[in-house]
């Protein structure tokens, strides 16, 4: 070796040996932030509703719960698709490829975008805020709800959809039309028409349905029933119908309909009655789960939940909703006492050990 290129190497050999210390330096550095490092949540709903909204606070308040709180032992990143299926799979992509351990999802599309995405099963997901799981097409079976992909999990939250009927018939056994705006396009929404037709069918009510595609369309659809002699209206758990509600609402008071739900949401929005699930309280049995995810528990023992059989269903009454007759729509004092929340012209009660009175079809919750 000529006598130059040894002397070079002699005096590179100090920068060699910085560069390689700094090296193995950032290598520990960068290993002991990983050590540091803290789990890191998605959470994607499809569109902003009280419900759904409601379901997300549950979610991060439930994980708070179980010692994994935002910005100190976790990272939460919230995504809305703000009713736009092309974006909910748009961002799911992002999720599944992101640097995300868990992802959180509130509402049936949402559930399916991310499925779809994470089919290999890079990310944990939990789900919650969905009527009906089992007709989601994600694998899941109804008759053994131990079976699904084993990084999917979480709970269905169908509301009572004949107890709902049995109420709006003690309030006016008269009523003989229900008008319904629904999505075909969204299982949930297809699950819940199923039950409120075979309810209708068997208590003597004429549902009179007006399918739509989009929130755009929600409106007029509404409106059709009313023409065709709908004197109350229903919404189902129907993602689309209930981004507009609202709208509904203002639109029925002003043909003098009532509208009620299976989705409770603000007692005083303006809906004549809703059974169904405080989704806040849905939201934290999910959160409660995917903090033991994070925790090292095994997602293959863990069933798809059920939350009738968690939190019992309730009822909200709203005795000011505008734009009805109340002499025909009267409710039954036990009504009134089997309400959570009842509002009336003095303004809000919580009744908080009020409970709604079953029966509640298993059936519909299987």
């Amino acid at each position: 070796m000529p006598a130059t290129l040894i002397t070079s190497l002699r005096r590179a050999l100090p920068t060699f040996a910085l560069l390689a210390g700094g090296s193995a330096l950032l290598l520990l550095t960068d290993r002991a932030g990983a050590r540091r490092s803290v789990p890191a949540v998605a959470v994607l709903q499809q569109v902003s509703t009280t419900v759904l909204d409601d379901a997300v606070a549950g979610m991060i308040e439930g994980l708070a719960e179980k010692g994994r709180v935002d910005g100190r032992t976790l990272t939460v990143r919230r995504y809305n698709a703000e009713g736009d299926m092309a974006q909910a799979n748009a961002i799911a992509r992002e999720i599944v490829g992101g640097p995300f351990d868990l992802v959180l999802t509130s509402s049936t599309p949402s559930m399916q975008a991310v499925a779809t995405a994470n089919e290999r099963g890079r990310i944990l997901h939990v789900f919650a805020a969905v009527a009906d799981p089992f007709s989601a097409g994600v694998g899941l079976d109804r008759a053994d709800p131990l079976v699904h992909p084993r990084h999917l999990v979480g709970l269905g939250s169908l509301a009572p959809v004949d107890a709902t009927f049995r109420v709006l018939q003690r309030i006016n056994p008269a009523v003989a039309s229900v008008g319904v705006a629904h999505n075909p396009a969204e299982s949930n929404s297809r699950r819940f028409m199923e039950l409120a037709r075979a309810s209708c069918k068997a208590r003597g009510l004429t549902l009179l349905e007006a399918p739509v595609e989009n929130s755009a369309g929600v409106i007029e659809a509404v409106q059709s029933t009313i023409a065709r002699g709908a004197e109350v209206i229903f919404v189902p758990g129907d993602t689309t119908v209930m981004s507009v509600l609202d709208s509904i609402i203002a639109t029925a008071a002003k043909a003098g309909v009532p509208v009620f739900t299976v989705n409770p949401g603000k007692p005083d929005r303006g809906t004549l009655f809703d059974v169904g699930f405080d989704f806040r309280e849905v939201g934290l049995l999910a959160g409660r789960l995917a903090a033991d995810l994070l925790d090292g528990r095994d997602p293959a023992t863990i069933p798809i939940g059920e939350t009738v059989r968690e939190i019992p269903p309730r009822l909200t009454i709203n005795l000011a909703a505008r734009g009805y007759d109340k002499a025909r729509w009267r409710v039954p004092d036990d009504l009134l006492r089997q309400a959570r929340f009842l509002v009336d012209s003095s303004g809000r009660r919580d009744q908080p050990d009020a409970v709604l009175a079953g029966p509640f079809d298993e059936q519909e919750a299987r």
